[in-house]
């Protein structure tokens, strides 16, 4: 079912010229403008920006559904749980590399052939090759019920030996994680023989282990860039750090409510601040944590919280009681109004937007929200009686346009409690009964200062992937699951009805939370459980 609602056909009815009103829908909305610092690649840090939109100005694949086949679907294992993908600059030759981070190594990936250029090991040899990929895949994929639902749950607890959740890539091709350990690691290309920094074909070295100076305490749970070229990072006890990138400079600051004792030590995924942050040109940055939506500034030589100069915090729902789910995503440009989007912490979440500078002088707020709040809508997939959807997505953004989806299963085994939820929709979703479905789209109404659902499509499943907006094509791409078989879904960002589907097969296929992204030459990529996939078909 899809239920959408028409703004072509709004214009008409109110004598509007067919043209004209085609212009009103398609107009290309502002995208975030570009870092400097940030590599030259469409996707230098997870969520594409320093905005964290998850919309990217490039065309994505045009096709009919059908199944791919072997040669046009490229796997590369590359070790467990690598997640985000990230996309150099072009080298002085004109090539690019992928890098990324995971529970055991750091890997370098050539961009044109997909081979593998070099492995930095973080950690003593596990035994995990692709030998051992195989043999995990075929423990999730078959076999008796509870031994695979065993198995599942030890492939997710290995989430917590991955790497850095949000890595990104510099101006000068340098790859740098945030860590457990409350480190930054910096790689690049390593000098030795006939190699030279800049060379692409390059093996792996280590150029910085800085770890964060005291007073701060914490988790490093996201990084992203300045405008300015300030490396940013969050930890979840509450501190926002800025750093130069030679590391001689560090600044700090506490956001407002932080406790003033660590949290959750125990679980990597409960902290005070759990998820990345959003940076807008002005060095404002919007973080979440568990009961507030924070912006602080940076002004180029220290932090400020003051409302003066545009900081705030804003309290947003948390029934639930573990807070947001999604790293803040910036929504509207130059002269679009200016909000800043997640999902909040309500066991039904819901969409929260807030005015993210200056609070309209007539705005009257929103009844029982604190006045900050711009728009807040139930993401109940187009049923008002549903008692709880929940997803660990971003919310993706483009234009005024934002879309969750549905990472609940709609049942699980009796003998587990729901907080396994997460097992089933990253690993076993291509199984019908724990397959979640519907995906919603909400517009905010600059005219209206209203907030309403645009469309919704409960019909296309997307378990557990960090869908992708093509700026270029106007469509929606994430993983999904039909009929026991993993798939790519190609949903139209207008209407929300499908474009095409790609099915793709086994679990080893599954996107497993990562996000999708979409390269120069419009092909897809993203990182499976144990490997990377690159979709290529042959038209």
């Amino acid at each position: 079912m899809i239920r959408k609602l028409s703004l072509p056909g709004f214009a008409l009815a109110c004598g509007i010229p067919s043209v004209l009103a085609s212009a009103i829908a398609f107009a290309q909305p502002n995208m975030p403008p570009a870092n400097a610092y940030l590599a030259d690649s469409p996707y230098p840090i997870t969520h594409v920006t320093s905005a964290q939109q998850g919309a990217v100005d490039l065309k994505g694949p045009v096709s009919q559904s059908r199944r791919l086949d072997n040669k046009e679907i490229q796997y590369q294992y590359i070790g467990p749980n690598q997640l985000i993908v990230t996309l150099s600059g072009q080298y002085s030759d004109g090539r690019r590399v992928l890098w990324s981070a995971g529970a055991d190594r750091v890997v370098k990936q050539d961009y044109d052939s997909f081979e593998m250029i070099d492995s930095f090991m973080t950690r003593e040899d596990e035994g995990w090759d692709s030998e051992w990929a195989e043999e995990r895949e075929r423990k999730v994929s078959s076999g008796f019920e509870p031994l695979r639902i065993i198995n599942a749950i030890q492939e997710m607890y290995r989430f917590a030996e991955a790497g850095s959740l949000y890595p990104l890539i510099d101006k000068d091709n340098r790859f740098y994680l945030g860590r457990d350990d409350g480190n930054i690691v910096v790689y690049g290309d390593k000098v030795e023989g006939d190699k030279v920094e800049g060379d692409p074909s390059s093996a792996i070295e280590q150029k910085y282990d800085y770890k964060i100076a005291a007073p701060v305490t914490g988790r490093v749970t996201g990084i992203n860039m300045s405008y300015d070229g300030y490396l940013i990072a969050v930890t979840d006890d509450g501190w926002v750090v800025a750093m130069s990138r030679d590391f001689k400079e560090q600044y700090q600051a506490k956001l407002n409510f932080a406790p003033e004792q660590s949290q959750n030590k125990d679980d990597p995924l409960n902290g005070w601040v759990r998820n990345s942050f959003a940076m807008d040109e002005k060095g404002m940055m919007y973080v979440a944590s568990t009961e507030h939506m924070h912006a602080i500034k940076w002004t180029g030589k220290g932090w400020s919280k003051s409302p003066q100069d545009g900081a705030w915090s804003a309290p947003y729902s948390n029934t639930k009681g573990r807070g947001t789910g999604s790293t803040p995503s910036l929504m509207g440009f130059g002269d679009e109004d200016k909000l800043v989007a997640i999902t909040d912490g309500d066991d039904l979440m819901n969409l929260t937007l807030f005015w993210r500078e200056a609070i309209p002088k007539d705005w009257k707020g929103l009844p029982g929200e604190d006045r900050r709040v711009a728009g807040k809508i139930a993401a109940n997939m187009g049923n008002p009686d549903l008692k709880e959807v929940q997803s660990e997505q971003s919310v993706a953004v483009y234009g005024y346009g934002a879309v969750i989806v549905n990472n609940e299963p709609p049942t699980l085994p009796f003998y587990l409690p729901n907080m396994f939820a997460p097992v089933f929709a990253g690993l076993l979703a291509n199984e019908d009964e724990y397959r979640p479905l519907g995906i919603q789209k909400f517009e905010w109404k600059p005219q209206t200062r209203t907030l309403e659902e645009a469309w919704v499509n409960v019909n296309v499943s997307s378990p557990n992937a960090v869908p992708i907006i093509s700026a270029q094509n106007n469509v929606l791409y994430t993983g999904g699951a039909r009929d026991g078989e993993w798939t790519m879904e190609a949903i139209d960002w207008e209407t929300g009805k499908e474009k095409f589907h790609w099915i793709l097969g086994p679990n080893k296929y599954n996107t497993n939370f990562a996000p999708i992204a979409i390269d120069p030459e419009g092909r897809l990529t993203y990182d499976s459980t144990w490997g990377r996939v690159r979709l290529n078909p042959q038209g």
